[in-house]
């Protein structure tokens, strides 16, 4: 089962998984495969951990429901609380992060996806421990900064676009909307945030972005 979208890079279709283990009932292989974009046919698999998972999940959700995204060298593979890995396009692996266990509202599950822009990779971690925004070097794996976000349980993935020179982070959350600088974590601005489990990813259209949530109550910002 997964809900991660897949994406595509030239004659590659990748996606993400997590199927049954095959000797364990209690635990899930999180899996990326990469298909023929041409025929279909799976040009590799790697299982990037076998465990059980340590919450649950709404019925709705999966252990899967991350996106990956590329760069055209590296593929980045989000299994949250199961870690971050990355492997080149012929899937060899390259790192792999751990940034701990997610605890979610009424165990719903996880599945913001991360973000990437140049050698920067933003990973949003809104859950109802010490919630934070994390940077990573997409090259190597390490941590470049966190900024610690007053939020509670969030699905959404940040957006990264530039604008006067200056590429911004813009998150979107139940108390606070926060754009936060690319470079050091720091907050460019912030305004009121939505109602409670924001989901929804940020888009942007000449100068300006758009926020919204739709749960126990909507809301919608320019």
């Amino acid at each position: 089962m997964g809900h991660a979208s897949p994406i595509v890079w030239e004659d590659r279709v990748y996606i993400l998984t997590a199927a049954e283990s095959p000797t364990d009932e209690s635990a899930v292989q999180y899996r990326i495969l990469a298909l023929s974009r041409e025929t279909g046919d799976v040009v590799w698999d790697r299982t990037a951990r076998e465990a059980s998972p340590h919450e649950g999940r709404h019925e709705t959700n999966t252990h899967a429901s991350g996106s990956p995204i590329t760069d055209g060298e590296r593929i980045y593979a989000p299994f949250g609380s199961a870690g971050l890995y990355c492997y080149d396009m012929e899937g060899a692996p390259q790192w792999d992060v751990d940034l701990g266990d997610m605890q979610k509202l009424y165990e719903f599950g996880e599945a913001a996806s991360p973000a990437l822009y140049g050698d920067r990779l933003v990973v949003v971690w809104d859950h109802e421990g010490e919630s934070a925004i994390v940077a990573l070097n997409a090259v190597t794996g390490d941590e470049v900064w966190r900024t610690p976000r007053d939020e509670g349980s969030s699905w959404n993935t940040p957006l990264l676009v530039e604008h006067d020179g200056r590429v911004q982070v813009v998150v979107n959350g139940t108390n606070m909307i926060t754009s936060y600088d690319l470079v050091d974590g720091s907050i460019i601005w912030q305004c009121g945030g939505m109602t409670g489990n924001p989901i929804p990813t940020p888009v942007t259209r000449n100068g300006t972005a758009y926020l919204m949530t739709g749960f126990r109550g909507y809301a919608l910002y320019a």
